[in-house]
């Protein structure tokens, strides 16, 4: 049996209000550190890793400095067939719009 991935996106980018690309990165099994620090990732390869069943994780700027694990991120399908992004449930404060731009 072949564990997934899981990934965390700590930013995302922007063209107008879609969502182009996130700062995603391969957190290790015991989701404690970086296997893979988060680079640049465009839209589509975030959705591929979804679709192939890895987990991905919105991850936050805490208070103390560090990353706090937020909403795992879903595939959303806007009315005109647009794939993009959303978080699973999302809370106040707990958005894609509340992660930091790059």
């Amino acid at each position: 049996m072949v564990e997934k991935a899981t990934y965390g996106i700590t930013a995302v980018r922007y063209a107008g209000a879609q969502i182009v690309e996130a700062m995603m990165g391969l957190i290790d099994s015991s989701q404690a550190r970086w296997d893979l620090r988060p680079a640049p990732t465009r839209l589509t390869e975030v959705v591929d890793r979804l679709v192939e069943g890895d987990t991905v994780i919105s991850l936050f700027p805490a208070e103390c400095g560090g990353l706090e694990a937020g909403p795992e991120v879903k595939v959303d399908v806007l009315p005109e067939g647009t794939e993009t992004l959303a978080l699973e449930p999302e809370a106040p404060g707990r958005t894609l719009k509340d992660l930091p731009r790059f």
